[in-house]
């Protein structure tokens, strides 16, 4: 869908563009709360679980799984320091164990667990 919205707009498009041209400086809303929970109900999705701040989460997790260096979610987040950075980052699991594997060693599945 913002794949679509990308192509549709191009880049310098905004996701939630302002209902009155002219109405922002910026070309965007002011507030995007009740356009994002519209869109996450036609998602199918439950809008008072799936909010921005729960996918800024998810987005900051997925780019740690995917590999890329902290330094470089710290300026695509905007966090001030690191250690915000990794208040975000929710790793478990595969991904662990492959860090794991990477140096060579496995852990046992009971020690995984614990």
């Amino acid at each position: 869908m913002l794949r679509w919205e990308m192509e549709m707009r191009g880049t310098e498009g905004w996701i939630f563009p302002s209902p009155r041209p002219g109405a922002s400086l910026t070309g965007c809303r002011d507030r995007m709360e009740q356009p994002f929970r519209n869109a996450v109900t036609r998602a199918g999705l439950d809008p008072r679980i799936v909010t921005p701040h729960v996918l800024r989460h998810t987005a900051i997790t997925k780019l740690v799984q995917a590999g890329v260096d902290l330094p470089t979610i710290q300026q695509i987040s905007g966090h001030k320091t690191l250690a915000m950075v990794l208040r975000y980052t929710h790793v478990h699991g595969t991904h662990v164990d492959k860090a794991i594997a990477a140096l060579g060693r496995t852990i046992p599945e009971q020690e995984l667990k614990t």
